[in-house]
């Protein structure tokens, strides 16, 4: 006698690469769970458990894996018990900048910066969005620094830096006003943005490493196949 396989558990979960909610294939699931005596004569105990589970995405085949847990005596309200999810990798609403993705030639400066802005989309992903917005000022100072030097006060160098033309005039207010202000609230004003804050924030940061230093790779690149005149 032949035993049937079991149908493919589909289900629906964010995905990464896709950013959205996809169908998702179980590809694996285990479950482990224990139990401890409180009172052997009344029979009375607690419990709780993990579950592991291991989706793969249906429109792009990436693969994460989620961990369920769950303990007797955390309920919510009605008595319900509470069951506790953490993803691996943590879920993310944005994608990298298109320069950590870009196959152009290396560009050291958008290398040095590099590791803040991965540490920057890990603290948005797991909701640590005042370290989010921390990380965005810090990177915005080191991308001034970098360009005009370091001119004695924080004050003097955005005043060089926007002097310098590295960001248009008709955005140099949301860049002092918004961002700069936004980080130096998060630290020192217990000013916690939202999710939407910080993307609005990144957005900004990444449009100006954009014009200063990816752009003009990539025009750079564009430059060279032009046949001379």
């Amino acid at each position: 006698m032949t035993t049937e396989p079991a149908p493919p558990r589909i289900v629906r979960e964010h995905c990464n690469s896709c950013l959205g909610w996809k169908n998702h294939l179980v590809v694996h699931e285990e479950r482990t769970g224990w139990t401890e005596e409180v009172d052997d004569r009344a029979g009375i105990h607690i419990e709780g458990g993990h579950i592991w589970t291991m989706y793969r995405c249906l429109g792009c085949d990436d693969v994460r894996m989620k961990h369920a847990n769950w303990f007797s005596e955390d309920v919510d309200h009605e008595g319900n018990v509470n069951v506790h999810h953490e993803w691996y990798p943590p879920s993310i609403t944005r994608h990298k900048p298109p320069w950590m993705r870009s196959i152009l030639p290396f560009n050291v400066k958008l290398a040095e910066v590099g590791p803040l802005t991965l540490e920057i989309y890990g603290a948005l992903a797991i909701g640590a969005h005042r370290v989010a917005t921390m990380g965005i000022r810090a990177l915005a100072e080191r991308v001034m620094v970098d360009l005009v030097g370091d001119k004695g006060t924080f004050k003097k160098t955005i005043r060089a830096f926007l002097d310098a033309g590295y960001v248009a005039p008709f955005r140099a207010e949301m860049f002092e006003n918004t961002l700069i202000e936004a980080g130096h609230a998060a630290m020192h004003r217990n000013f916690s943005p939202s999710a939407d804050d910080v993307n609005t924030l990144l957005d900004i940061l990444e449009g100006v490493l954009n014009t200063v230093h990816y752009e003009p790779m990539r025009a750079d690149a564009v430059r060279r196949t032009i046949p001379p005149r």
